[in-house]
């Protein structure tokens, strides 16, 4: 039996979503760095909401008397305060949606950016829930929020709004593992750029040394992982530029190192077969371009040249192109001129830069096996849900819109198409409908949400 070579380490991509996440809980949460390291331990081996959820809990169950992180401040607190006393009561919620419009919405330890929604949320109705506060303020009891509140609050959802816009950019399904490089070194610089406008501010300054080290720790580990750096160095419009203009020198041999070890020991002696037009995609108009990836935007660019060896590749100097790095590679031009690295490039960008898609896929699932379609099978789930993301992505335009619709072979129809899906599934349905009569006089409420 061959043995196959495999290390998990070099071969392991984190989800940049968590890892944000972890940052800002170590912001918001953490008392000093030998509370940090406990949570870290906790949270070494895996990233899932379990995960985020203990460290989040290790974090906020310190001894410490007097908490350094920002959740220990009042204005935190209050508006904590008021969130829940609005989700303790119907009533309570229904006068807030009437005289102020707006969900308030709730923190939560492993819902991503929930505390910059909070903010986002009440920073934008502030008029309104001034009012509500004072036409309430006997039922509200302690929960206040003073001038100067209001102004910290500000100052907070500003500093966590580049890390709501990094982990949105994350969640896209054009992002690539490269991507997770590029938002890492944005909100480290935000860090130190924060220090250096509130040197006098000693909580805040606390808290971002708590972030930061967090981060800071999650950048490291990226080393371990040469497909980062290796995929970086093959966008087009980066490449080695990016390296030498924002990081410093004595990291750039070790990520040139990693890619070119990738490319020899993998890609540069394979076959090669003749490149298939079908994998080319056209090129898509990018939106308007963060700015957080406007601050290390490649500020000298030219027109591509050959060279099917990744040494040569990134050394040339990065071009313009109007799509995402994987589009570029896709193109048949591409394909010709770079037969190996193509390869690998196509690969090596095809790594998501989060957990999201895959974590919808399980939400989707989740709602698609109701209770009343508890017997559907693995196989028509997946089908289903297939067609599904299929259909969200474009990659299948519904005949009703002009398009071929679900192409399917007439041997196909009685059993795997979606009509024969459809049919299985009403069958299905009919006969746990005739079981279940009887339980489903007994049912609550709650208990289709549980």
């Amino acid at each position: 039996m061959k043995q196959v070579d495999f290390h998990p380490r070099k071969r392991r991509i984190r989800c940049i979503a968590h890892i944000i996440n972890l940052s800002l809980q170590s912001f918001l949460l953490a008392k000093n760095k030998k509370a940090l390291k406990a949570a870290l331990e906790a949270a070494e081996d895996e990233h899932s909401e379990d995960t985020v959820r203990e460290f989040a809990q290790e974090l906020a169950g310190s001894k410490e008397k007097d908490p350094d992180g920002y959740e220990g401040i009042a204005p935190l607190q209050t508006l904590h305060k008021l969130a829940v006393w609005l989700r303790s009561s119907a009533l309570h919620m229904d006068l807030w949606r009437r005289d102020v419009g707006l969900n308030l919405g709730i923190d939560n330890a492993t819902r991503w950016s929930s505390w910059f929604k909070v903010l986002d949320n009440a920073i934008r109705k502030k008029p309104q829930i001034i009012g509500f506060l004072l036409e309430h303020d006997k039922d509200l009891g302690d929960i206040k929020l003073s001038g100067s509140d209001w102004e910290l609050l500000s100052k907070i959802r500003q500093f966590l709004k580049p890390y709501a816009k990094g982990t949105l950019l994350a969640q896209t399904d054009k992002a690539s593992a490269f991507e997770s490089l590029l938002i890492m070194d944005i909100l480290l610089s935000h860090y130190e750029s924060m220090k250096k406008r509130n040197p006098s501010d000693q909580r805040l300054l606390k808290a971002i040394d708590m972030g930061w080290f967090v981060l800071n720790k999650y950048y490291s580990m990226t080393d371990d992982a040469p497909v980062y750096a290796a995929s970086l160095l093959l966008d087009p419009t980066r490449r080695l530029a990016y390296i030498q203009q924002n990081w410093p020198e004595a990291w750039h041999q070790r990520a040139i190192d990693g890619a070119k070890k990738i490319w020899r020991e993998e890609y540069k002696g394979r076959v090669i077969h003749s490149p298939s037009a079908s994998l080319a995609q056209p090129a898509k108009k990018k939106k308007p371009v963060s700015k957080l990836f406007k601050m290390t935007d490649v500020k000298k660019k030219a027109a591509s040249t050959d060279g099917d060896d990744i040494g040569v590749f990134m050394a040339q100097e990065a071009i313009e192109y109007e799509g995402t790095a994987l589009e570029w590679w896709t193109r048949p031009e591409q394909r010709t001129r770079y037969p190996r690295l193509c390869q690998m490039a196509i690969d090596l960008l095809s790594i998501p830069a989060s957990s999201a898609e895959p974590e919808r896929a399980f939400s989707g699932a989740r709602r698609t096996v109701s209770w009343d379609r508890a017997k559907m099978t693995c196989e028509s789930v997946e089908k289903v849900e297939c067609i599904g993301n299929w259909l969200r992505e474009g990659h299948i335009v519904p005949s009703y819109q002009g398009g071929e619709g679900l192409c399917a072979s007439s041997d196909l129809m009685d059993d795997d198409s979606p009509h024969g899906l459809y049919v299985e599934e009403q069958e299905a349905t009919e006969e746990e409908d005739e079981e279940d009569d009887d339980m489903e006089d007994g049912w609550e409420e709650d208990d289709l949400y549980e």
